[in-house]
Parts: C-alpha cells; structure tokens; sequence
C-alpha cells in the first residue's frame, strides 16, 4: 500500500497529529464543547434591546435621544379596546365593563398615566358611532423591562373579559404585540431546528446505511453548535445578540458541519477504496478535502462578515 508523501499543509499536519493522538484529540474536542456551553451558560446571553435595530440617521438619533435622558420612539402605549354591537359607552353596562378594566389595571406599579373615557372626556377614546372604547396607558421602564412585565398585565385584562362575555375586551400595544410577534418568530425558527435534527439524521441513514455511521456527522455538527451557542453568550457581553441567533446557528451550523463532514468522509472512503492504508487515507482526505474545509469556512465568514457594514446591530 502506497503512504502519501508527508506534506507541509496546516490541514495535513493537523489531520496527521489528529490520527496520531486521537484520544487527546477527541477528549481535547468535548472539553472545549463543554468548557464553551459551561461558561456561556453561567454568564448568560446579552440581547440586543428595542432599540438595536436602526442603522445609519435613525440609529444617531436614538443615541442622542437616549444621551438626553429621552426614550426614542415614545412612549410604550398599551391599548385595551373594549367593543359591544349592542350597547354604546353611554349605556351603565358599557360604563361597568370600562370601569372593571380600570380598577384591574390601575394598581400595577408599571401602569403610568392611565387615560380611559368619561364623561367629561371622551372625545379620541370612543368612537363615532359609541359602540367601541379605548383604555390606555403607557409602561414604564425600557421595552426590554417592559416585555419582561407585561404578562401579569395582559392576563389581568384577559380575566376582565372573561368577565364581562357579551362584551369584546382585547389588548394590543407597543409591548404586548412586540413580545408575541418575537415569540412567535422564535417559535417558528426553533420548530424548524427541532425538526431538522431527525430529517437530517434519516436522510444520512439513507446515505450511510448505518445508523451508527449516520450519527458521525451530525453528532460533530451538532457539537460545533452547542460549543458556537456558548461563545456567542461570552461575545454578547462585547455586543448584545439578537434573541433568535441561538436558532440561526442551529440552522445554518447543522447544515454546514453536516455538508463539510461529508465531503471529508467522502474523500477518506474514496483513498481507502483505491487501496491506501488508514493513516494514509486519512491524510489524504485532510490534504484535500480538509484543507478545502477550511479554506471554504473561511471565505464563508469573510463573506458574511461584509454584513457588519450595514450598521444592523443583528449582524
């Protein structure tokens, strides 16, 4: 059996010195996964807030804004829309349902100026024809905070309309639609990671044959993201992340390290195939699939790096 020639290449040395000390290899590896998921985990994972999201003139803005003491975009307004086909605000029912929302809302500390219809002001919070009403009020604090406070709020409100059944009694606002429109998003990227972990794992069954050599790529894919899950919480710390990352590097890490560990594998049964020993074919395919790995991992990164010049705070 024919040795390939040793080679001076980082792939080759690192695929040589990877054959010749696989147990520090391999044990080297889950330590760095573990020690990376570990300190993530423990200092936890900085998000991006409300405002992260503008670039350029809008993004200057927000800064001097919040420089001056001032919330950019307002204030964070909450809406209960209270709604009866039968009666107008006038009716004493109408006016009960009004007041039940009031009384319910008033005493959280995060409700601050309060506005609902009365007699003496209703104009702007009834409607032409007086068959809807509107009760607001603006939360306090970021809208981070504000997120994190919502639900006692929005549930307070959803027992007034179970109260009051004949009537429509529903809240929207800044806050609450923020917050159940990122977890419905985040809802749906996590399904779609979930989901992605069986469909690839029966698809390289398929491949394979094995399912003992099925799970060899995904379970080094799935490696790399818990460990780039864990680094980006450290990096957060230097620029806030934006909350569905985790969910991106799920998707994009298991088909990437899926996709590179084929190409390896496929080069190392290739060499073995044309006669070459272990140790030869494995330096074979870490001289050239390995090496194209890497340099492919790299362009990839250049590449989506350029997306740092948009001044989008989520790149």
């Amino acid at each position: 059996m024919s040795v390939l020639t040793p080679t001076r290449g980082v792939a080759a040395r690192m695929g040589r010195w990877s054959a010749s000390h696989r147990r520090l290899a391999i044990v080297g590896w889950l330590a760095f996964v573990l020690a990376a998921i570990v300190i993530g985990s423990a200092v936890g994972q900085k998000q991006l807030d409300g405002q992260g999201g503008d670039v350029g003139q809008a993004a200057r803005a927000d800064k001097i804004l919040k420089q001056a003491g001032f919330t950019p975009g307002g204030p964070l307004t909450e809406f209960v829309v209270i709604q009866s086909s039968r009666s107008t605000a006038e009716a004493p029912a109408f006016r009960a349902v009004i007041g039940d929302v009031v009384h319910t809302v008033a005493p959280f500390g995060t409700v601050l100026n309060l506005r609902y219809p009365t007699a003496s002001s209703e104009r702007g919070q009834v409607s032409r024809d007086g068959h809807t009403a509107l009760v607001e009020w603006d939360m306090s604090g970021t809208l981070k905070q504000a997120e994190n406070r919502i639900d006692p709020l929005s549930h307070a409100v959803a027992s007034v309309a179970s109260r009051h059944p004949s009537f429509y009694v529903g809240e929207a606002g800044a806050v609450s639609s923020d917050k159940a429109l990122n977890k419905l998003f985040g809802q749906q990227v996590g399904n779609a990671g979930i989901r992605s972990v069986p469909l690839t794992l029966l698809i390289l069954v398929l491949v394979f044959g094995s399912l003992l050599a099925a799970f060899v790529p995904l379970m080094l894919a799935l490696q790399s993201v818990i460990a780039t899950i864990g680094l980006i919480s450290i990096v957060s710390h230097l620029t806030p992340m934006d909350p569905n990352a985790g969910a991106v590097v799920t998707l994009v890490g298991l088909a990437v390290g899926v996709d590179y560990t084929l190409f390896y594998l496929r080069r190392e049964r290739e060499e073995r195939a044309a006669g070459r020993g272990e140790g030869a074919a494995l330096e074979a395919a870490a001289a050239t699939s390995g090496r194209s790995v890497l340099v492919s991992g790299a362009t990839v990164m250049i590449a989506m790096a350029g997306m740092l010049f948009s001044g989008d705070a989520t790149f």
